[in-house]
């Protein structure tokens, strides 16, 4: 995905269109029993011909491990060449039996909670299929301070990336934002990974300069963790989506 995706404007309007997305559907499922019930469904799901055919992107089947108030124990996010072609997996999906199949044991097993439709503005780091585990980072920015924000976290970048071990992307949230208008995605190969970066952050000069920079420009509304608990790769993965267009 070629650097600074979009242009100022499009930036500013936190719009995004014809753009790789990434939309998250968010579920509660009460119990061990249900969760295995749908990881199975997902398994034959997404090993079906129906898919093999007609699914162009990637699906991460994600258990959170921490998200505040939110009701949400686990979530599926798609990662789509493009909303139109998110749309068009989705009608065909409805239409399948393989589809509706899988939408009836999602409903046995679990409630809905929310659904969610982003597009990285900019990715960082080293991006690796290896990463499974994310933190989330939302917040809350005004349209005009968007490209400040995305120079400060590109300036941050070339400061940390001797030693920093994951990747992370800039996201807009396009539609379902509620207060969130953005999240940054924090990506790690392990919870080890994870915690040894974060122990580093309170000294870390170049961080904690963008910090202090992005206070002055966002409201944070919340930091959750969740792992890939399964990944689907039928006709993409996660390096392509974050380092090729699909245009």
């Amino acid at each position: 995905m070629k650097k600074l995706l979009i242009s100022i404007v499009a930036l500013s309007a936190s719009l995004i269109f014809a753009n790789p997305v990434w939309v998250q559907y968010e579920i509660k499922v009460d119990n061990p029993q249900s969760a295995s019930n749908i990881i199975n469904a997902t398994d034959k799901f997404m090993a079906s011909r129906f898919v093999q055919e007609n699914f162009k992107g990637s699906l991460h089947l994600n258990a959170w491990i921490a998200n505040g108030h939110s009701e949400a124990t686990h979530g599926f996010a798609v990662l789509q060449p493009s909303l139109t072609a998110h749309t068009q997996w989705i009608a065909a999906m409805n239409q399948s039996k393989e589809g509706q199949e899988f939408g009836s044991v999602l409903r046995e097993n679990s409630s809905p909670v929310f659904q969610r439709i982003n597009s990285f503005l900019e990715t960082y780091g080293s991006p690796s299929n290896e990463d499974t585990y994310w933190e989330v980072h939302e917040f809350s920015a005004k349209p005009s301070d968007v490209d400040a924000i995305a120079r400060a976290t590109q300036k941050m970048d070339q400061a940390i990336k001797a030693n920093f071990p994951g990747q992370f992307g800039l996201s807009a949230v396009s539609f379902g934002s509620g207060e969130v208008t953005h999240l940054l995605t924090v990506g790690f190969s392990s919870i080890a990974e994870l915690e040894a970066w974060e122990d580093s952050v309170p000294t870390n000069k170049a961080v904690q300069k963008w910090l202090k920079t992005l206070d002055s420009l966002v409201e944070w509304k919340g930091s959750d963790v969740l792992m890939n608990a399964k990944v689907y790769d039928s006709a993409s993965d996660l390096e392509t989506f974050v380092t090729k267009d699909f245009e």
